[in-house]
């Protein structure tokens, strides 16, 4: 028998739908209806109608249960029906009635006698796919739409929510569209797998007035920089405090010009890879012999304004997945908490034991980052099969974020994209969490050692400030490779000299 079917998807909550018989075939087919339409209308007849059936009717008043023998009539007012009866001899009768008044019915487990059939439905949000064995085999219908519902993202439906938007703002004619959403959907669709480039999904998925505005954004901060660096002139000549600022500027041995540096390569670094903020700080102000946890403090405190303009960002941009963030953050909140409290009670008075930790975490980390620029990203993509429980991931991500300075991109990230899930929509949602875990730790830290560290906190900040407007135009002709190769060997030296001199010591 050929496969002559031809899929057709009804908007069945407006049509009316009759089901003959009560029991478990009948129960079947009613959750399968109320599954992907829970406003059918349907009426049930039935001589003997189950207790499983009744209570699903209770959850649903469009339903009507009749339990009586079934006539001819009931086909009045019917647009299609769903035979579901143990006796075939009074199947086909049932079928030769509906067909005398113009119904087409599906006939359970009778593929020979259906005039449709109920496919298998995967469902993602607005995304259904019907599988149909031609009547061959339900099994095999329903294992692969258990394998289909497994494989593809649950971000399915933001895509769809940006690929309407996008459609919606093209110009021109049909042809030109459909050429444009082409291009766009090449990018999720490679050989079976999700791109890997977030890079280049984000971009083809902006619309031209999106780009338009990101640009507009830096040079309206650049304006801004300089505005800024106008009034603090003026303030600094009104109130004469060149000798204050100078006293400040000085303090610990001019360690706030080191964070100058230490912020502009950390938003370069951020900038070209994605990650690695936390990790080039945490490196830089262990080799200054800055206690831990003013490391951690100072971090996370610069960090809460860097990370709410890259969330708000992700957010303006469709990049949230906000399942994701509700998922990820409570937990997080509650790791960076305890990694905070343990860091600034255990830090300083075993800061000989809790700074070797730390650098060799941050020496583990280096080492991911150069394995990450020779591996060959086009090799051994598979899928995994069982997902990282996300609850888990948060806390942990949020502990060893707020203990050791960083880290949070690397595991909580870069775990998530290894996955398979779509990295614009992982990156933008991870942003989001690290925003709130952030301005946690900077809280906690504050109310445990104080806010001693100002000048630590206000170099980083200003290093990564000045630094964002161009980051982005310098990043993007930066070699990506090259990069990986040189902050995982400087991270990997400089977490080994940590190493060495604490035990020298």
């Amino acid at each position: 028998m050929s496969n002559s079917l031809y899929p057709v998807f009804l908007k069945l909550e407006t049509l009316s739908l009759l089901i003959i018989g009560g029991g478990k075939i009948a129960l079947e087919k009613l959750e399968s209806v109320l599954g992907n339409s829970p406003e059918t209308v349907i009426r049930l007849i039935a001589i003997e109608i189950s207790p499983e059936v009744r209570t699903l009717q209770q959850k649903f008043s469009n339903i009507t249960l009749y339990e009586r023998a079934y006539h001819d009539d009931d086909f009045n007012d019917t647009d299609v029906a769903i035979i579901a009866v143990n006796d075939i001899d009074l199947a086909a009768k049932i079928r030769e009635d509906a067909h005398q008044k113009n119904v087409l019915v599906n006939i359970a487990d009778k593929p020979e006698l259906c005039d449709f059939y109920l496919g298998s439905i995967v469902k993602k949000g607005n995304l259904k796919i019907a599988i149909s064995t031609n009547g061959k085999s339900p099994t095999i219908a329903k294992r692969l739409r258990e394998t289909f519902t497994e494989t593809i993202p649950d971000e399915m439906d933001f895509v769809l929510d940006n690929m309407q938007n996008i459609r919606n703002q093209l110009k021109g004619d049909f042809n030109h569209k459909v050429t444009e959403l082409n291009k766009i959907t090449t990018q999720y669709l490679s050989d079976g797998k999700l791109s890997s480039k977030p890079d280049l999904e984000i971009e083809k998925l902006i619309s031209i007035t999106k780009i338009a505005q990101r640009k507009a954004n830096i040079y309206l901060a650049i304006i801004g920089v300089m505005l800024l660096f106008g009034i603090f002139g003026l303030v600094v000549y009104q109130f004469d405090l060149s000798d204050d600022i100078q006293t400040f500027l000085s303090k610990d041995g001019h360690i706030f010009y080191w964070m100058l540096f230490a912020g502009f390569m950390a938003e370069i670094v951020a900038g070209s890879m994605g990650m690695g903020y936390g990790v080039i700080c945490t490196t830089i102000l262990l080799l200054l012999n800055v206690p831990p946890p003013v490391v951690s403090a100072s971090i996370h405190s610069a960090e809460s304004f860097t990370t709410a303009a890259g969330g708000f960002s992700h957010y303006k941009l469709g990049n949230v997945n906000k399942k994701m963030v509700w998922v990820l953050f409570p937990l997080a909140i509650v790791g960076s908490i305890i990694g905070a409290l343990t860091l600034s009670h255990y830090g300083e008075h075993y800061a000989h034991i809790v700074k070797p930790i730390i650098a060799c975490y941050t020496l583990y980390l280096g080492s991911n980052i150069l394995r990450n620029a020779f591996k060959d990203k086009n090799k051994n993509r598979v899928k995994a099969k069982r997902r990282t429980n996300l609850r888990v991931l948060g806390l942990v991500g949020g502990f060893i974020d707020s203990f050791a300075g960083g880290g949070w991109g690397p595991l909580v990230t870069g775990t998530l994209i290894k996955e398979g899930r779509i990295p614009r929509y992982v990156v933008g949602s991870s942003t989001v969490a690290k925003f709130l875990l952030t301005v946690t730790s900077a809280i906690t830290f504050i109310f445990t050692i104080g806010i001693h560290h100002w000048n630590i906190v206000l170099g980083l900040l200003l290093g990564g400030v000045f630094t964002a407007p161009f980051s982005a135009m310098l990043t993007s002709r930066l070699p990506t490779k090259k990069m990986f190769v040189v902050v995982g060997v400087v991270v990997i030296l400089m977490s080994l000299v940590t190493i060495v001199k604490s035990f020298l010591k």
